[in-house]
């Protein structure tokens, strides 16, 4: 398979502190990707810096083949690559499904041009509600998205993400703050989401158990430098990554 995307020496420094010094990596098409490393390592930079909320000082950001520099979050999100946040960042006020339907209108490009308003609402509701029912979510699709205990608004979150259709989705700790089960749950979702719909994993996430369960390879960060890169079996072993992270567990 090729590479979706491709980082190439990533650096960003703020007021002198470098956040990503030479920071480089692939991920192959269909796989789930992990970031992982000690708190202040980098990785939320650095998923900032893929989806467009920062520009690196120096480096480039590749996705299928395209050079990223100057696009904007938005931009990105319409080229496929799809992002979810560390803090839930749902419409609280607003209802399950109208939360979805905002990310699915980043699926509309891929239909035929001036469509009529009925049917650009038929299309983004049966999407969205198709979402919904395959994240087991339909029950609540009235009811506000901050009413929602912690867990589902997670969800709420990632179907949002789903709903635009990303070739590319980022995840910053999806299963931070979740019961067992909720976790056991949303990684059903995410692997059954790259095998039914093509789409390509990266996550950010500290349920080091988890990562070493689902994903295909593991970036380490630390203090914005790459300390491994590789399967997910073999990171244990590097003296650099327990030294640095997995030591002070």
């Amino acid at each position: 398979m090729s590479a979706i995307l491709e980082a190439k020496d990533l650096h960003l420094s703020f007021k002198g502190v470098k956040a990503l010094a030479g920071v480089g990596f692939h991920v192959v098409e269909g796989e789930f990707f992990a970031v992982i490393g000690p708190n202040g390592a980098g990785k939320t930079t650095l998923l900032n810096v893929l989806s467009g909320v920062y520009e690196p000082d120096k480096g480039q950001v590749l996705f299928r083949g395209q050079n990223l520099r100057g696009k904007s979050p938005q931009a990105r999100a319409r080229m496929g690559l799809g992002r979810t946040f560390q803090g839930l960042e749902i419409f609280r006020g607003m209802s399950v499904l109208d939360n979805v339907k905002l990310g699915a209108e980043l699926a509309l490009p891929t239909y035929p041009p001036a469509l009529p308003k009925a049917e650009r609402e038929w299309r983004l509701r049966a999407w969205a509600e198709e979402v919904l029912d395959y994240l087991h979510l339909s029950p609540f699709r009235h009811a506000p998205a901050g009413m929602l205990p912690y867990g589902l608004q997670k969800r709420v979150e990632v179907a949002r993400a789903l709903a635009g259709r990303p070739k590319l989705l980022l995840l910053d700790e999806p299963m931070a703050g979740l019961s067992l089960e909720e976790k056991q749950d949303l990684a059903r979702f995410l692997l059954d989401a790259r095998e039914e719909w093509g789409i390509t994993l990266l996550w950010v996430e500290h349920d080091l158990r988890a990562v070493l369960e689902l994903s295909d390879r593991v970036l380490v960060l630390s203090y914005g430098e790459v300390l491994y890169h590789g399967p997910p079996h073999e990171v244990r072993k590097d003296p650099k990554v327990v030294e640095a992270y997995l030591g002070h567990g």
